[in-house]
């Protein structure tokens, strides 16, 4: 049945933009701002992390074919973006910009956080690319495809949901809480970069030198 397929589609996405995993290294990276920035931070990461793997869902094939770049390459250079994220927040390591005393320069630096690394790799990165061009090619109807479509804005919607929730639990932990957590998610997020590159150069092997 259809519904069934939008049913696996949704829980598919969820599952690889992985919200609940996320969410601890998203908040830490908003720790320097106030509680009314990083929602507005949030809401436009989800914005561009929607809209970016909508495009990606339905023109990736075509967007890849035509710049004739493989996916390992896109799955390894994700990585390394992540990699220097990852050690800014091990080494608490503050945005250069953060500290400038103009509005404006504070403005860019929230929009360019919002669209990295937080809505471009970490929400929509490698694997929720690679998903939703799956998806998109395996549906075999017109309904399918709009349901795929569904199924990413409805993913994100959720994902929202628990990055807002995650405001009580951070509040809870207090200031020194929050930086323990955001040494340890600065690990995770490393981690998460080191997969992103062995799995593109695994990727690349096998495309490359596999008979």
């Amino acid at each position: 049945m259809d519904l069934d397929f939008l049913l696996y589609s949704i829980f598919t996405l969820f599952v690889i933009i992985n919200p609940i995993g996320t969410v601890g290294i998203i908040r830490s990276l908003l720790d320097d701002y106030r509680k009314g920035e990083r929602v507005q931070i949030m809401h436009r990461a989800i914005i561009v992390a929607t809209s970016s793997l909508l495009i990606f869902t339905v023109f990736g094939n075509a967007i890849f074919s035509f710049l004739d770049i493989d996916l390992y390459s896109f799955k390894i250079a994700g990585g390394i973006l992540l990699g220097v994220i990852s050690f800014h927040m091990i080494f608490g390591q503050k945005q250069k910009a953060k500290h400038t005393s103009e509005e404006e320069a504070e403005w860019e630096t929230m929009e360019d956080l919002a669209i990295t690394p937080l809505a471009i790799p970490l929400m929509t990165g490698p694997g929720a690319i690679t998903t939703g061009i799956l998806l998109y090619s395996s549906a075999v109807s017109g309904e399918q495809k709009i349901f795929v479509i569904l199924a990413v804005i409805i993913a994100f919607m959720l994902s929202y949901a628990i990055f807002r929730s995650s405001e009580r639990i951070f509040t809870i932990l207090g200031t020194t809480g929050t930086k323990v957590i955001t040494r340890m998610m600065g690990l995770i997020l490393l981690a998460i970069a080191v997969q992103y590159i062995t799995g593109g150069m695994v990727d690349f092997y096998y495309t490359v030198f596999a008979v």
